[in-house]
């Protein structure tokens, strides 16, 4: 029978499970499967996933903090090339640029813009000197220079910079505390809704064959982050019974979720409290290593229980 593979999703940073469903959703749209009680589970992950990814995203405030400083660098980088320019050929001596760059180097020199400066301060002293330039007869200087392309990618961002200002301001004053764990648990559960109702049509349905390729591909992508899973924790990739120095050698405590059967056609071995039962058909049988249910194949089964969703593990809003 079918089944999903279950990494402990709570172990998850809070990066990696956005990055999770994410994935998730978008292999399931392309499922494309039609069935009134999925797609109405789906919605409904959606909707969730849209709450979990709004208290990630201020979760993230210092991510918004960097781009505004990003884009604070750009604006006074194109600023001191306008400035530069402009002040050149102030003191020119031409007479088809001079006169335009010495309107321009006036303003310049009234709001005397310090790039050093707060970012709030040098904001209002750039909003004072974009107006004025905006003027018809300053843009027409700006033409005559040749300046218009540095002029307008400082005013892009400089309101870019503001932009992140504003959102860093909002996003703070929302933060409630708990609230994207709160989220995390509201799409875990939908998830796991969805896939065990996945695993009954795989059952039940007179065509099975959908709903069992979904389950063997979405497998793939589970043994990706039970991988990771495995890194964090310090144990080997797929389970650590191959040595057989695991917990269940010589009478370990009995797994509290049914095995997972691997995608093959053998019979998936049962854990046992003591012993390892080993699986059956497939042509020949080869015996289980004792372990904490890790990745044992016998003739093509995968007996054991590396993916269980254990209570363990926090991930911080912060």
């Amino acid at each position: 029978m079918a089944q999903f593979l279950r990494p402990s999703k709570k172990s998850l940073t809070n990066a990696q499970h956005y990055e999770f469903m994410d994935v998730f959703i978008t292999v399931m749209t392309e499922a494309g499967f039609t069935a009134a009680k999925i797609t109405a589970l789906l919605s409904q992950l959606r909707t969730a996933f849209a709450e979990e990814d709004r208290w990630y995203m201020i979760a993230r405030a210092s991510e918004i903090i960097a781009l505004r400083e990003a884009a604070d660098k750009r604006r006074d980088n194109f600023y001191g090339r306008l400035h530069a320019v402009i002040k050149a050929w102030a003191g020119s001596g031409i007479a088809a640029m001079e006169p335009a760059a010495n309107k321009l180097k006036k303003l310049f020199d009234l709001y005397k813009v310090n790039t050093s400066a707060q970012i709030d301060a040098e904001s209002g002293q750039l909003d004072n000197l974009s107006t004025d330039l905006s003027a018809s007869e300053m843009q027409s200087a700006l033409q005559t220079l040749g300046v218009m392309p540095l002029y307008q990618a400082m005013v892009e961002a400089h309101q870019e910079t503001k932009s992140y200002r504003l959102e860093q301001g909002v996003e703070e004053s929302e933060k409630v505390a708990g609230a994207l764990r709160k989220a995390r648990k509201d799409t875990d559960g939908l998830y796991d809704e969805l896939t065990y109702l996945i695993e009954a049509f795989a059952k039940t349905a007179d065509d099975p064959a959908p709903y069992e390729a979904f389950i063997k591909k979405w497998n793939g992508t589970l043994k990706i982050y039970q991988d990771v899973l495995n890194r964090k924790s310090g144990s080997a990739s797929g389970g650590s019974s191959s040595n057989g120095g695991g917990t269940n050698n010589g009478g370990g405590t009995t797994p509290t979720t049914p095995d997972t059967p691997g995608t093959g056609t053998d019979t998936p071995g049962t854990d046992t409290p003591g012993t390892d039962t080993p699986g059956t058909g497939g042509g020949t049988t080869e015996p289980e290593n004792p372990g904490t249910g890790g990745d044992n194949t016998g003739g093509g089964s995968t007996g054991g229980d590396d993916y269980h969703d254990p209570d363990g593990g926090t991930n911080s809003d912060e």
